[in-house]
């Protein structure tokens, strides 16, 4: 199977790593790569030295290509009347 995107990307395979923000590193990102897949450095989290850090072993060992990930979403607003009613929802019984 080959798709458009895989054609695009240059990719062997079908697979887009998910980034996964305070449970994954570079390590996974290359490893996905480096199968053939799109790896994804997730770096919402990471410090700039952190990330600098990490750009770096991706850069140097990656043979693919790879994908860096951050939020730009925008937080929700504090309604306090709805936040009581899911809190309650979740209190222990």
């Amino acid at each position: 199977m080959n798709t458009s995107l895989q054609a695009l990307l240059g990719l062997r395979l079908p697979v887009i790593q998910a980034p996964m923000a305070g449970s994954q590193g570079s390590a996974l990102a290359l490893a996905v790569t480096n199968a053939g897949g799109l790896g994804s450095l997730p770096a919402a989290t990471l410090s700039p030295a952190q990330l600098r850090d990490e750009l770096e072993v991706m850069r140097r060992a990656a043979q693919g290509p790879w994908n860096v990930n951050f939020f730009c979403h925008r937080p929700p607003e504090s309604d306090p009347q709805r936040e009581a009613v899911w809190r309650a929802a979740l209190a222990p019984l």
